[in-house]
């Protein structure tokens, strides 16, 4: 088990004294690295534990200068195991620093302030500059920072002025005010104090403190003590809390607005340390309550020289830790790191991962020495009923009747989730199963499941080989969900692992395994060492009973990755063809995205593939590609003969379409208003229709070309249009206006019959102009050919209701109940139906009937009912 060191003072003059027991655990030991790592230079480790980025060659060391002209340094990824994740050479400038943002980015800064951020695979994700002024003055130190915006960064240039961006997400470069008082050295120390708005920066010139904003104000702070100078100081994460190193090896802790002093403590240490960094509690209890009168009483601030860590409570209390350095061939130089968590401190060297955190509470109740706490006594009933002992029996009943036993379940439950050890785990977990059996507690039954299901998966992480150190308090406090962590898996490329969590939680397939399917297909296509047939036969095997994966997404990484035909291979998998479609276009398969679009029989789709295909080829090719799918052909043809008639006679002309082409010029020649225009758009449609041998088509087209010619001449004679009228119009008018011989020439030029031309042109002209008298001696002339329906439905439509009765009579017997419909005489209509005996002109009438020919309709029914039978 870990060590436990108190910090302070128990009990002084018998009153009790508030104090804390903080643990020393080993995480993973031996690591998996090569034992000779060097520590000693750039190292960063990511929060939660999770990743450790390694930089090989120090710039600025005297040994590397060399490097500057020579060989490129290396960075390697390891996860908190110290398993190598990744490997890469340095290929951009001069590297400074290197940190993890809060989305598992490694940030690389460079000397002239280039910030760029890669994946930890070595993929560049962007990049972003610290502004001119870093580029002239060079970068000399830095801090990568958390906040509530996300992760940020501070830089001091060589001129001494810092600069700051809030959110490297968002980079937007802000210059803090100077340092007054500074001239040729550089600030003592400084330290960036992070706030829920902007950040800003606390920097010492030598004594004095400054508080260095945005807005260009540096407003001094004052403190009661004055050393010579102050050399290092550091803010909790929550930027509440403040330490201040002096050379003379004293530290002053307080709160960072210095309103309130924690204490003073003097380290009796003249050196620098290497390190300086606040230790927060997990504050993870079993009721979720803070621990202690306030919450200064949570943090302890940590201090690390080579072979030494200090950790200094805020009563002045302190323990203190030997570290086994690694300083073999390091010429002295300690190789330990050390990193701030949101509940502890993680403590690499070359041999192990260790963390050193405040013991929770709940453990701390149940495993301190002598522990009367609720959840110790389960925790002995239940290790003496393994024991058959009849202590078992005492201990439960100490809880039954004290009413306790609730309390201890759900303290064991707690205390199992802030283990480590699955051993401790287990027994802790079998305690509060064995009190759970007394307590009918529906929500004790389901903290107990949920806390199995929890620890199964922190141990699966927590495992050498993907070596994520995450705890149960960082798990609640941050708010993290599993989504959050299936995302570390899947930026980690532990897929398997994520996938079986997937599995084991049951969680939604669209959030859990389908989607981690997803990646792992999109990983897959990248390996360009396996052929693209194996790899597409692979991911349609694993991926062929998963729901909602898009094979689209999948094509499209593959075309990244400059793998066409493995992308062409993949989206035949693809269940919706307009991505299918839209990807072939892309990818240059114009063809084979029209038959995806043809084999879908969405118009849409075939429209836009047809439009692309016919953007990107030349006409030739089109009209072979397009021929061969008669679906779309079709289509094709109706979007030109409604959107575009130019490219309609193209198509035509390519494939000597006489026929359609004539049709065209047709078309065209009704929708110009132009004479001359027209008459080419006819003599073109003539001349086609001779060459696709239609001569009724050549004849009709000669005939409209002379028709147009009269109508021309007839228009500079009269002074009245004719153009754009038919045939039987351009008569009608002439009639109209006694231009009778005029109209002859043309009944006679284009061999109008008499039935056509006496009758129906002549009635309907005299009728419109009201010459009734003279349309009933033309009637009586001789017998109609046409009938003399006509000449009712003329004279109504003229107002001539009195000169329907002459006609009336003379209508066909089959015909005349409709035509004294027609004038409203319903009776004589009803006499005629009943003596016709015709249903139905019958049912005509009696639908006419209404309430006032009510015994009328009363005569047409019974009439109906007879016939009927």
């Amino acid at each position: 088990r870990a060590n436990w060191n108190p910090l302070g003072q128990k009990t002084i003059s018998f009153i009790n004294i508030y104090y804390k027991i903080y643990r020393k655990c080993s995480l993973y030991s031996p690591m998996c690295w090569n034992a000779n790592v060097d520590l000693s230079n750039l190292t960063c480790v990511s929060k939660y534990g999770g990743l450790i980025g390694k930089y090989w060659h120090f710039w600025f060391s005297s040994e590397t200068q060399s490097n500057r002209n020579g060989i490129r340094p290396d960075i390697t990824v390891f996860n908190a195991a110290g398993k190598e994740i990744s490997a890469f050479r340095w290929n951009s400038g001069i590297l400074i620093g290197i940190a993890w943002t809060h989305l598992d980015e490694l940030l690389c800064l460079q000397e002239d302030g280039q910030v760029l951020l890669y994946s930890m695979f070595w993929h560049f994700q962007r990049s972003f500059t610290m502004g001119m002024e870093c580029r002239e003055n060079k970068v000399m130190e830095y801090e990568v920072f958390s906040s509530q915006h996300g992760t940020g960064l501070a830089v001091m240039t060589g001129l001494y002025r810092f600069l700051i961006v809030n959110n490297i997400d968002e980079p937007k470069v802000r210059i803090l005010a100077d340092v007054p008082g500074l001239r040729s050295t550089p600030p003592s120390s400084w330290c960036v104090l992070p706030g829920p708005r902007s950040s800003q920066v606390l920097a010492a010139n030598e004594s004095d403190i400054y508080l260095l904003d945005h807005s260009g104000q540096s407003t001094q702070q004052r403190l009661n003590v004055a050393p010579t100078a102050y050399i290092m100081m550091s803010t909790s994460m929550d930027g509440k809390h403040l330490a201040l190193y002096a050379d003379t090896g004293s530290i002053w802790i307080g709160s960072s607005d210095f309103q309130e002093k924690y204490c003073e403590f003097n380290t009796n240490e003249r050196s620098r340390p290497k390190q300086l960094l606040w230790c927060a509690d997990s504050i993870y209890t079993s009721r979720n309550q803070t621990i202690g009168p306030s919450s200064s009483q949570n943090i302890a601030l940590v201090v690390y020289w080579p072979k030494t860590i200090l950790v200094i409570g805020p009563q002045k209390d302190w323990v203190r830790y030997n570290v086994d350095e690694d300083l073999n061939n390091r010429n002295g130089k300690a190789s330990t790191v050390l990193c701030a968590d949101v509940d502890g401190v993680h403590i690499i060297n070359s041999e192990q991962h260790e963390f050193l955190q405040h013991v929770p509470n709940a453990i701390c109740n149940i495993f301190k020495v002598g522990s009367m706490a609720p959840g110790a006594l389960l925790n002995d009933a239940a290790k003496e009923f393994d024991k058959q002992s009849e202590k078992a029996d005492e201990y439960m009943r100490m809880l039954l009747d004290n009413r306790q036993l609730e309390e201890a379940v759900e303290q064991c439950i707690l205390a199992a989730l802030d283990e480590f050890q699955p051993r401790v785990q287990m027994t802790l977990m079998r305690a509060a199963s064995f009190g759970k059996a007394y307590v009918p507690n529906l929500k004790l039954t389901e903290l107990f499941v949920n806390t199995i299901q929890m620890l199964r998966v922190l141990n699966a992480i927590r495992d050498f080989n993907t070596g994520i150190t995450l705890t149960a308090a960082q798990y609640v406090l941050e708010n993290l969900t599993m989504e959050y962590l299936i995302d570390r898996l899947i930026l980690r490329r532990e897929f398997k692992l994520a996938f079986h969590i997937c599995d084991y939680l049951k969680i939604p397939e669209n959030l859990g395994s389908s989607r981690i399917l997803s990646h792992w297909a999109c990983f897959k296509v990248q390996q360009k060492d396996i052929d693209d047939g194996k790899i597409a036969q692979a991911v349609r095997h694993k991926l062929k009973s998963a729901r909602g994966v898009s094979y689209a997404n999948i094509a499209e990484k593959a075309v990244e990755c400059g793998r066409k035909d493995l992308a062409i291979k993949l989206l035949e998998f693809e269940p919706r063809a307009s991505e299918q479609v839209r990807l072939l276009s892309i990818l240059g398969k114009h063809t084979l995205a029209l038959e995806k679009a043809v084999a879908s029989g969405n118009t849409d789709l075939i429209y836009s593939a047809v439009s692309r295909l016919r953007e990107r080829t030349n006409l030739s090719d089109f009209l072979v590609a397009i021929r061969q799918q008669p679906v779309a052909y079709k289509l094709h043809l109706k979007y030109c003969k409604e959107q575009n008639e130019r490219m309609l006679k193209d198509l035509h002309e390519q494939e000597d379409n006489f026929i359609e082409l004539a049709h065209c010029h047709i078309h065209n020649s009704f929708d110009t208003f132009r004479s001359d225009e027209r008459l080419i758009s006819l003599h073109s449609a003539q001349e086609n229709f001779s060459r696709g041998r239609d001569d009724f088509g050549a004849k009709m087209t000669e005939e409209q070309l002379y028709l147009l010619a009269e109508q021309n001449k007839l228009e500079q004679e009269l002074d009245e249009s004719f153009v754009e009228k038919s045939l039987h119009d351009t008569m009608y008018n002439l009639l109209k206006t006694n231009h009778i011989k005029r109209a002859e020439h043309l009944r006679k030029q284009f061999k109008v019959s008499d039935k056509r031309w006496g009758w129906w042109v002549r009635i309907t002209a005299l009728a419109e102009q009201g010459h009734f008298t003279e349309l009933e001696a033309f009637s009586k002339s001789k017998k109609s050919p046409i009938g003399y329906l006509p000449f009712v439905e003329v004279c109504i439509q003229n107002n001539g209701y009195t000169e329907v009765t002459k006609y009336i009579g003379k209508v066909a017997l089959d015909k005349r109940v409709p035509a004294l419909l027609k004038i409203g005489n319903v009776k004589l209509a009803a006499d005629a139906a009943l003596q016709n005996k015709n249903l139905s002109d019958l049912d005509l009438v009696f639908k006419k009937c209404g309430v006032e020919h009510r015994e009328l309709g009363e005569r047409v029914r019974a009439m109906m009912h007879q016939l009927t039978k």
